[in-house]
């Protein structure tokens, strides 16, 4: 399939890992030591890291399937419904009669900030035996956590099996998220095309910035840079600070944080970064820069509402969606081939469709249709009217 397709048309994000329950309390103040005080409310969440990134995903458009265990408890039915209500896929998870991990959160609301306390309980984790048996070639991109290190590293391999002898735009794309034991986790680094590695992690082994953790994880590699083999970029997100990533040949990008209106809840910012740099990637084919820009801004407009669902309201610009391939892959001559009106549909609609002129509307003016100018930047109203032609020529 053409990466020039309709996002609904793309091949389906595999996200493999945990979903878990939050008990959340919203006070005004955090309680002192021994205090009773009443909530302003509180409510149960589905949340997990591979969770929350299924549902920013599905939130800007992405096709998503989650890959874990859910528990069969009538308890936690609702976690069930809410992968449902979401379109979230989760056909292929496998079930067990245990009570996932849980979490009791207390959001401050005067000073904007939580406290989180994890019950860590072991809970069933996926297998590579279970995940040999799907069908890859319905997914373009596997998204993993860096735990269970030997099951993980099966799977990872076994979509590097997958991609063997393939092109490149029917590569399988892997991303990794390292948040915990780093040493344990070292060996998937160099089975992926993208790892994104966590704030809190990079300082607790001493790395003082992201560009410092970009460099820390490079070298840390096992494969030398002068053996030519596929090698990950590299990208950490630091929270106010912005990202920075690295790519596959070792150049630095530094990306800066926007700045919300508001700090309002900051549960799931980091998810939210890595559903977005996915999407900006898989879906909308930017390049790693641009694909980092997008995450930091998905980022900063989920901490300025509760929850996920404002990620759906966030306005995506076609000016900075440029198609173009993935990962450390060379640009093509193909669009030097193409005619304005077909790079026009590629840059902003993502589909190589050629627009049509509407019948009768030179007639009506008289006058002959002078040809547009070459511009890197379409208005709103040329969009707009771009979408209006594609609705009456496309399928």
């Amino acid at each position: 399939m053409s990466h020039l397709c309709a996002p609904s048309l793309q091949k389906c994000v595999l996200c493999v890992g945990g979903t878990e329950i939050a008990y959340i309390s919203n006070v005004e103040q955090f309680p002192s030591r021994g205090a009773r005080l009443r909530c302003q409310n509180a409510f149960m969440q589905r949340t997990g890291r591979t969770s929350n990134v299924c549902t920013a995903l599905r939130l800007l458009g992405a096709r998503v399937e989650l890959f874990g265990v859910l528990s069969r408890l009538g308890a936690f039915r609702f976690v069930v419904d809410d992968l449902r209500r979401r379109d979230i896929d989760f056909s292929h998870c496998s079930w067990t009669e245990e009570s996932p991990s849980c979490s009791s959160i207390i959001r401050e609301r005067a000073a904007g900030t939580s406290t989180v306390l994890r019950c860590g309980k072991p809970f069933p984790y996926v297998t590579a035996k279970e995940f040999a048996q799907l069908d890859l070639s319905l997914h373009g991109w596997v998204h993993f956590e860096a735990r269970h290190v030997r099951e993980t590293v099966l799977m990872m391999r076994r979509v590097q099996d997958h991609n063997n002898g393939r092109a490149e735009q029917d590569r399988i794309v892997v991303s990794l998220l390292v948040y915990d034991s780093l040493e344990d986790n070292l060996d998937l680094l160099s089975l992926c095309d993208f790892v994104v590695f966590g704030r809190l992690l990079a300082l607790q082994v001493g790395w003082s910035s992201a560009h410092n953790a970009c460099e820390q994880l490079n070298s840390a590699l096992r494969t030398p840079r002068s053996i030519h083999t596929r090698r990950p970029c590299i990208i950490c997100p630091w929270g106010s600070q912005g990202a920075v990533c690295m790519d596959a040949r070792g150049n630095f990008y530094d990306l800066p944080a926007y700045k919300p209106q508001k700090i309002v809840d900051r549960m799931g910012d980091g998810e939210c970064f890595t559903a977005g740099f996915i999407y900006a990637t898989f879906v909308r084919r930017r390049q790693l820069p641009d694909a980092v820009d997008f995450a930091n801004l998905v980022a900063s407009h989920k901490i300025a509402s509760v929850g996920f669902d404002d990620i759906a309201k966030l306005r995506i610009s076609p000016k900075k969606l440029l198609p173009v391939p993935v990962a450390d892959s060379e640009v093509s001559s193909e669009d030097e081939q193409l005619s304005h009106e077909q790079r026009l549909c590629r840059k902003y609609l993502n589909r190589p469709i050629q627009l049509q002129q509407l019948a009768g509307a030179d007639a009506q003016s008289g006058t002959e249709a002078e040809p547009e100018p070459e511009s890197e930047h379409m208005s709103e109203q040329a969009v707009e009217a771009a979408w209006e032609r594609l609705s009456r020529t496309a399928y």
